[in-house]
């Protein structure tokens, strides 16, 4: 009996291809897209999950009630750690964590990687196996390095590294380490990376900060006991904040800021390590992407799968109702009903293993692109996982079920002597068609809309005036090789007679995001005029006004003329508005972490030095020699632009021949900032692409089926007089309908989910209700456009041969 069904099954599918053909394209689309969604998503909740016990390990961050509003840090002082493990019996394990480039030196050969800097704890609390080496003594050693195997056998080939001695420098003096472990490779879903951990009190910032709870500068890590009550530890660790921030507590008292709900003005707090990768709250280890973007791919994934599976039921019952003499036949000769839906939800079966099964290849094929355009991690080996293969199987039997097993239903509740009178018509089911092609169209319309408002902040984000000239100034990353001042210097007098150039500067944070993708800041607190005032800090070199083309709103500019501009400060407007002095020129701020007063030489207008996801900050132009130049900006002409960079490329082989040359503009920085919300607009496109695509392949057919069964009608009307325009709309108008009913549906819901969306920018555009319209129209047309050859083609058909049709 199977094989029968089996057979006939195959023989509608291949008798109705129209049909078949798009049920398994739009199955075949939405199960490729949900296969690569939903991976991505698995990989990225997956993160540290190889660790043991992971539930244990913590990232501790302050929450500080200022007066503006609460802040989350997770930059730790120097003295946290051995206060938490010394104080409190429920932390076991615990390491601080920073990391840096570096430059390693063996045998002659010169080696550029990444350094972790960490504590004794750090490969006994993770799980980094040791290849070579024991975990507990791997950083005891105060000159100890450890060593990734890649790193390893880059450096050292087939020899043994244990023992070997190396050459290290990272924002420092050149040191001398000992190798004395070797680290299996990092997996890719680890928050940490490294290439090489040395012990923490080597990172260029430690001798610094050491023993003062007033400067921060890296995270920290802890593994608790296993069952330890976090809230309970929380509060317990409260004394030890209030006793050594009392003063700091006290400041942001005086300054008008609000207790939390439970008193307190500044906690440290627990963040589980396993949510770190997924929290975009704070920064710190690793490189994060934000929970909200995971699930709205999860959403595009359920939204284009749904519709494909509306696509299915749709067809699937309207063509059962083509079929209805078959089914009263197999009912009159004693099929049960059970018999009935299996014939019917085999077909589904099948169409739906098929669609599975050719999207495996597919996704193997599209892979490649879909990493590059979205910026994905994701491995194919992710999909040999037992759950995942557990989780395909059972997503797919879930659409059959859905999928497949309504329409079955539908046609096992038939009355077999009203199928054989031909009294069942497509209007049995109209109301779930009209609501599921209303819920199709709705989605499609929401994504259009969502696409068009994205589309319209992406481009104000890079149009928008940032204050500062970014079009014609080149950043080039100084690295590891030599000194961000000298090699400042030497450009300078490399450049010097280049008519091409017009000036040099330095700064120790990039504008936007460049090549090397690194990043720096500083900010600083300090009182005046008994207030707490936080400030950004920028160091530059001289002649940074003019290279990036700032306006002075007083006073003036760093100048090799005055000696004492090493003491000197160019603030920001809003800077001065937060000081609330009428004219800051000439008032002394006491920066007691640097010991150092700074006097206000200049006011700056306000610009925007961070991504417009952010206000203005107040913000400090320093030239203060303890902080580093880290990018070099060069000022050109913008004829000639390439080979302006190719001489910049030449002099920086000569400045630092083993470091490669990885300058930008930084109007390319400016929009690389941008990243994750050209990713999140291109998401939008093609989801709303492939939403109205399979939206319109099923109207499509749903517009032949009717067509189909209101033949006669159709005839009868033209033999009557009736017009083409008046068939046209007889047939459309249903549809047209429905369409309307979506974008009713679908406008306020694509404006609350990007309102939402757009509070995440300082700076955004104001939602045009006419973006929201064209949403609609645009469904709409492409609606029309689909159904209305077939409606043209009805209504130019000979009314005799309709009238004829059975």
């Amino acid at each position: 009996m199977l094989r029968n069904y089996f057979k006939i099954a195959l023989r509608n599918l291949w008798k109705h291809k129209t049909n078949t053909f798009i049920n398994l394209l739009g199955l075949t689309v939405a199960f490729t897209i949900c296969l690569l969604l939903l991976l991505s998503v698995y990989f990225e909740f997956s993160f540290d999950k190889f660790h043991q016990q992971p539930e244990d390990l913590y990232r501790t961050y302050f929450k500080v009630q200022q007066p503006e509003k609460p802040i989350l840090q997770s930059s730790m002082p120097e003295p946290m750690l051995k206060a938490l493990k010394e104080q409190f019996p429920a932390v076991q394990y615990g390491t601080r964590y920073n990391r840096n480039g570096c430059e390693i030196v063996y045998n002659g050969k010169h080696f550029f990687n990444e350094l972790a800097f960490g504590d004794p704890d750090f490969f006994t609390m993770f799980n980094f196996p040791l290849e070579k080496g024991n975990a507990p003594q791997a950083l005891e050693g105060r000159n100890n390095i450890v060593l990734t195997r890649a790193t390893a056998n880059a450096i050292f080939g087939n020899e043994n590294p244990i023992g070997k001695q190396l050459q290290v420098q990272s924002g420092g003096p050149w040191k001398a380490f000992i190798v004395s472990a070797v680290a299996a490779e990092i997996p890719t879903t680890s928050s940490i990376r490294f290439d090489a951990v040395v012990p923490f009190e080597h990172g260029f910032t430690y001798p610094a900060t050491v023993g003062k709870w007033d400067a921060t500068n890296h995270d920290i890590i802890l593994r608790l006991k296993h069952g330890t009550d976090v809230k309970a530890f929380e509060k317990a660790v409260q004394g030890l904040i209030n006793l050594q921030y009392k003063d700091y507590i006290g400041d942001l008292k005086r300054d008008g800021a609000v207790a939390a709900p439970n008193g307190q003005y500044m906690e440290l707090l627990m963040q589980p390590y396993l949510n770190m990768h997924t929290d975009s709250s704070m920064r710190g280890a690793g490189e994060t992407i934000s929970r909200s973007y995971l699930y709205m791919l999860l959403s595009v994934a359920v939204f284009v799968m749904f519709i494909a599976c509306i696509n299915f039921i749709n067809l699937s019952v309207g063509r059962s109702f083509t079929r209805t003499r078959e089914v009263g036949l197999r009912k009159t000769l004693g099929a049960l009903p059970f018999q009935v839906g299996l014939q019917f939800w085999g077909e589904a079966a099948i169409i739906c293993a098929l669609a599975l099964l050719i999207s495996i290849p597919v996704f193997y094929v599209v892979l490649p692109y879909y990493k590059a355009v979205f910026g994905s991690s994701l491995e194919t080996g992710v999909l040999n996982q037992p759950v995942i293969i557990a989780s395909i199987i059972g997503s797919f039997l879930l659409v059959t079920l859905l999928a497949g097993g309504y329409p079955a239903l539908v046609m096992t509740r038939m009355d077999a002597v009203n199928i054989l009178k031909g009294k069942l018509r497509l209007k049995t089911s109209g109301g779930l068609r009209n609501g599921l092609i209303i819920g199709q169209f709705a989605i499609a319309i929401l994504l259009i809309g969502c696409t068009l408002v994205a589309w319209n902040q992406l481009n104000f984000l890079r149009a928008r005036p940032l204050g500062y000239n970014s079009s014609q100034v080149v950043s080039i990353p100084v690295g590891q090789e030599v000194n961000g001042r000298e090699a400042l210097e030497l450009l300078r007098q490399k450049l010097n007679a280049e008519p091409s150039v017009l000036s040099v500067t330095g700064l120790s944070k990039n504008m936007g995001v460049g090549i090397d993708g690194g990043s720096y800041t500083f900010s600083l607190g300090f009182d005046y005029k008994n207030r707490n005032i936080s400030m950004e800090w920028l160091n530059v070199g001289y002649d940074f006004t003019q290279t990036m083309d700032l306006a002075m709103a007083s006073g003036r500019d760093f100048s090799r003329n005055f000696s004492t501009d090493s003491s000197g400060i160019v603030i920001n407007e809003q800077m001065a508005r937060k000081m609330g002095v009428k004219d800051p020129v000439g008032e002394i701020l006491q920066i007691e972490e640097l010991n150092l007063p700074m006097k206000v030489i200049g006011v700056v207008k306000d610009f925007n030095f961070q991504s417009l996801h952010r206000p203005v900050e107040p913000m400090g132009l320093v030239m203060y020699k303890e902080m580093p130049i880290n990018y070099l900006l060069v000022k050109v002409r913008p004829d000639n632009l390439p080979v302006i960079m190719g001489k910049l490329k030449t002099h920086w082989a000569q400045i630092a021949p083993r470091s490669e040359f990885r300058g930008s503009f930084l109007d390319e920085n400016i929009n690389r900032q941008y990243n994750r919300e050209e990713r999140f607009t291109q998401i939008f496109v093609y989801a709303a692409v492939v939403a109205i695509v399979l939206s319109c392949l099923g109207l499509f057919a749903l517009a032949v089926l009717a067509i189909m069964q209101r033949t006669r009608e159709i005839g009868i009307r033209k033999a009557l007089g009736a017009s083409t325009v008046s068939i046209v709309q007889l047939i459309t108008k249903d549809f047209v309908k429905l369409i309307v009913i979506a974008m009713i549906i679908a406008t306020p819901l694509a404006w609350y989910f990007m309102s939402i969306w757009l509070k995440d920018f300082a700076f955004s555009v104001q939602i045009q209700w006419w973006w929201l319209l064209a949403a609609g129209l645009i469904a709409l047309a492409v609606a029309l456009c689909t159904i209305g050859y077939q409606s043209l083609k009805a209504a130019f058909a000979n009314p005799v041969k309709s009238l004829k049709t059975e």
